[in-house]
């Protein structure tokens, strides 16, 4: 009786094993590299992850310049996209990879991109690389992923 005891918590250690968290809890949460997707200037980049490792990673154009002489305090559109991702994590390195919700045409094209991600402790910053080796350094704006994302993320997954 003991050892059927033992033998089914250990299948349930593996169960709850298996359900743990992909990445260490300090790189979960929302990262960017600016106040938001469409702060100042320059393009932006976000990176929404959740602690099993699927996120979202979204980036936005430099912003217009007005050619027409307008009002210059509008703010001046911006292209915005986003794609999910997989992270896998080893320490304070991730790997985050593209993925195509349900397969599709482009899913092992996709499955090729790689974007390396480190994470620098003391200046509390994760800079990724993508494949076109442009470093892009972000910091942590929350520990937590917000709603709108979390629910996009959870269409991903299916």
């Amino acid at each position: 009786m003991k050892r059927a005891i033992l033998l089914a918590l250990a299948a349930l250690s593996h169960l709850s094993a298996g359900a743990a968290d992909v990445i260490v809890p300090h790189l979960a949460g929302t990262w960017g590299s600016a106040a938001s997707l469409h702060a100042g200037t320059a393009g932006q980049t976000e990176l929404h992850l959740q602690p099993d490792g699927f996120g979202l990673m979204a980036g936005s154009t430099p912003a217009s310049q007005r050619i027409d002489g307008g009002a210059a305090d509008k703010p001046a559109p911006r292209a915005v996209i986003g794609f999910p991702v997989r992270a896998t994590g080893d320490g304070d390195m991730l790997t985050l990879q593209p993925f195509l919700p349900g397969g599709g045409r482009q899913a092992a094209k996709m499955a090729r991109i790689a974007i390396a991600c480190v994470h620098a402790a003391t200046e509390a910053v994760l800079t990724c690389t993508g494949p076109d080796g442009v470093a892009t350094a972000m910091r942590r704006r929350s520990a937590t992923v917000p709603s709108e994302a979390a629910a996009q993320i959870e269409a991903a997954r299916r």
